[in-house]
């Protein structure tokens, strides 16, 4: 039997090959043209998902933006005064005088005249933050020739305490070393 018989049928077979190709030849692909049915339509399919996410995106976009436009707004420069007339102090009055247990108490001691909030054209109903900006300046004190003579011994004295101080702690925190002397040899 050759090799090649197994790769391209040349040459010849061998009864037993021959017999095992007979025995699975009906297990072999046979190809056929596809059939479909005359009836059968082609739905299309239906996915949403492109959608939702577009939908996502943006909503999630406006909610950022929602989010940040009320954190980074500046806040409000006058605040809304509101003007109490004279029918609003009369409900309160009222209100007060029906929440308590004796309403002839409540009469006596309600005032019975309530003045009128003066009317002088237009008013201005915003408040503002008004603070005075004067400040105060004080002279700076001037020194005479001794007194920086002075000033500078004072500065000298303490950048030399200071560099002392670090070389004390650096001696401290370093370990110590047992032969300052490397690499020399001796002679003779």
């Amino acid at each position: 039997m050759k090799d090649n018989y197994l790769w391209d049928r040349s040459g010849e077979g061998d009864a037993e090959i021959e017999e095992l190709e007979n025995l699975l030849g009906t297990l072999r692909y046979q190809p056929q043209p596809l059939e479909i049915p005359a009836g059968f339509q082609v739905a299309r399919r239906r996915t949403f998902f492109p959608a939702l996410a577009i939908a996502a995106a943006i909503a999630l976009v406006a909610a950022g933006l929602g989010l940040w436009l009320n954190f980074n707004r500046r806040p409000a420069q006058r605040n809304e005064v509101k003007r109490i007339t004279e029918t609003d102090q009369k409900r309160t009055v009222e209100r007060q005088s029906e929440n308590k247990p004796d309403n002839r108490l409540a009469r006596t001691s309600a005032p019975k005249k309530i003045r009128k909030a003066r009317s002088t054209g237009a008013r201005n109903l915003f408040a503002s933050n008004r603070t005075h900006r004067h400040r105060i300046e004080t002279a700076k004190p001037q020194l005479s020739p001794a007194e920086i003579a002075e000033k500078e011994q004072v500065l000298t004295a303490l950048r030399l305490v200071s560099a002392k101080l670090n070389l004390a702690q650096r001696r401290t925190q370093s370990a110590p070393s047992l032969n300052l002397i490397h690499n020399q040899h001796k002679i003779g």
